[in-house]
């Protein structure tokens, strides 16, 4: 179905400030003609709250369409989508940050073929925790055949859930309407543990596990410690989950060995640090840690 123009039109015009505060939680302080990301110095937006460019991955545009296009690569009906059901852009005073009410969730598939095939097959995660995690319904596969990641909130109520395609180049990937960034994928430890590692994504959340198991020779190592996903590289789920788990206080930083990763990294040790808590960085060695995992199974199948 067609796009109405008018809704493409007025999605085109959001101010680009107030949803990337309101839904990814980044903060902007407005200095020499532009608002500069407070998580991400490199990525400036212009005063005309529209007009962006993300110096250290040499790409910028236009409106917060071109930013969901170019940078979390959604599908033009996918970005005005997303805006769309964002009801509260437009109206709420920027001090205070709104999240939508009601997450839409994907209809399950009566099997998670494609899931298992994606997760084990293409990205080397163990089948055990893939197990583990879809018995908990933190994963599932929905119709359309995309693996759908979970977050819940105290009451163990799903209030976050993104997207990652599995066919072809598996290039597609997205958060659902209504997803509310606090809550982020999580894998918690089974026993009581004050470490915490944060990734940018939920597979590589996954793969440092599978890791963890591999260089332990033990099955159940990834079992023992806290992981957390932040859907990309703003605080606003590490905060929201440091806020809920009070015996917490070792924080390893694993983003992604590139420099939007780099960048976050740097800031968010320096934050968490003055805050109290230990922090340290564990970088991939390559960009990121399921390329570290994919590349140790293929060097062990090679010998």
């Amino acid at each position: 179905m067609k796009l109405d123009d008018r809704i493409v039109k007025q999605a085109r015009n959001t101010d680009i400030i107030i949803y990337l505060e309101q839904y990814y939680g980044f903060e902007f302080a407005h200095r020499g003609g532009a608002y500069r990301c407070k998580q991400h110095p490199s990525f400036a937006v212009k005063s005309d709250k529209l007009s962006w460019y993300w110096h250290s991955k040499r790409v910028g545009g236009f409106g917060i369409i071109d930013y969901l296009m170019k940078i979390e690569f959604l599908s033009f009906r996918q970005a005005v989508e997303a805006v769309m059901g964002s009801m509260t852009i437009t109206t709420p005073p920027r001090q205070e940050k709104q999240y939508p009410r009601t997450l839409v969730l994907p209809e399950k598939a009566a099997t998670p073929i494609r899931l298992y095939d994606y997760l084990c097959a293409k990205r080397g995660i163990d089948s055990s925790i893939v197990a583990s995690l879809i018995q908990k319904e933190k994963l599932y596969e929905d119709k359309r055949g995309n693996v759908v990641f979970i977050g819940f909130d105290e009451q163990g109520k799903p209030r976050f859930a993104s997207l990652r395609g599995t066919y072809g180049d598996c290039s597609f990937r997205g958060d659902c309407a209504g997803s509310d960034k606090r809550y982020g994928f999580c894998m918690a430890s089974d026993t009581p543990s004050n470490r915490l590692y944060i990734f940018e994504s939920p597979i590589d959340t996954m793969s440092h596990g599978v890791l963890a198991n591999i260089r332990k020779g033990d099955k159940s190592a990834w079992k023992r410690d806290n992981r957390l996903s932040l859907a990309g590289t703003a605080d606003t789920a590490l905060s929201f989950f440091l806020n809920q788990h009070k015996t917490v206080d070792d924080l390893v930083f694993c983003l992604d060995n590139d420099s939007s990763g780099q960048e976050a990294i740097v800031m968010l040790c320096r934050k968490y640090a003055e805050k109290g808590y230990r922090t340290r960085i564990e970088l991939p060695e390559g960009k990121d840690f399921n390329e570290d995992l994919m590349g140790l199974i293929a060097a062990r199948k090679a010998v």
